[in-house]
């Protein structure tokens, strides 16, 4: 993919995903309650790496597009990788999007970075969301429970985020295993509809992940922007209603 289509995707391309982490880092907003009994809100492990699916409502069952996500809290950094394809929120979803990309929280910031080489630290990177910085491993604590499911046939805790208007349609969902809290699945609203993020639990590792988790070598400090110069900001995307 040369550069000038990566810049015009950029904002387009990770919305959703950037809004999973926005979300999640500000489950502390008032929410509706909740007459469910809570167990203890389950902590991600310091350190761990998952595999993941990418599934999008409309474009049929049969789309699925891998990815893995890579958590670091000791140095406050988590890395996703989208391969082979880039969640196309804002374009056509047929343009631009058969690529491999990934955002990185570090340093108290998200970077994009563009898989223009087999090098990590040789990949093109650009400045996504200054202040985005990375989740904290308790960031369920804040978030509204809603009972036991069954994904995958795996018994599964609901956890809603905060402002969802109805718990059988919700807005953002979580679910974890109940016996060992594994990432089993992420819902969201985005502007296509709803997409989903069904996490590998087999894959699921603890420990210090073993992909670079540092920024790339150059242009990580330049703002991501279109070449087009229309793009919009982050904040300005217009987003789906609840329910």
């Amino acid at each position: 993919m040369n550069a000038a289509m990566w810049n015009y995707n950029l904002r387009s391309s990770h919305v959703f995903i950037v809004l999973l982490f926005i979300l999640s880092a500000g489950c502390t907003l008032a929410g509706p309650g909740n007459d469910a009994p809570s167990p203890k809100p389950p902590m991600w492990p310091d350190q761990f790496t998952s595999k993941f699916m990418t599934r999008i409502e409309a474009y049929g069952d049969k789309f699925m597009k891998p990815g893995i996500v890579y958590y670091n809290w000791k140095i406050k950094t988590l890395r996703s990788d989208f391969i082979d394809w880039c969640l196309p929120l804002f374009d056509d979803p047929h343009t631009f999007n058969n690529y491999t990309c990934s955002f990185l929280m570090a340093d108290g910031n998200m970077y994009f970075v563009n898989h223009t080489s087999s090098v990590w630290q040789e990949n093109e990177c650009c400045m996504f969301a200054q202040g985005l910085g990375t989740i904290t491993p308790d960031w369920v604590k804040n978030c509204q429970y809603n009972g036991t499911a069954m994904i995958r046939d795996q018994k599964v805790d609901v956890w809603w985020f905060p402002g969802t208007p109805d718990p059988a349609k919700p807005c953002y969902g979580y679910w974890d295993r109940i016996d060992d809290h594994v990432p089993v699945q992420f819902f969201g609203l985005a502007s296509i509809g709803p997409a989903i993020l069904d996490y590998d639990f087999d894959s699921f590792q603890t420990g210090k992940p073993m992909a670079p988790m540092t920024k790339p070598a150059g242009g990580c400090s330049q703002e991501c922007k279109p070449s087009s110069g229309q793009g919009r900001s982050l904040f300005d995307m217009p987003w789906p209603s609840c329910g």
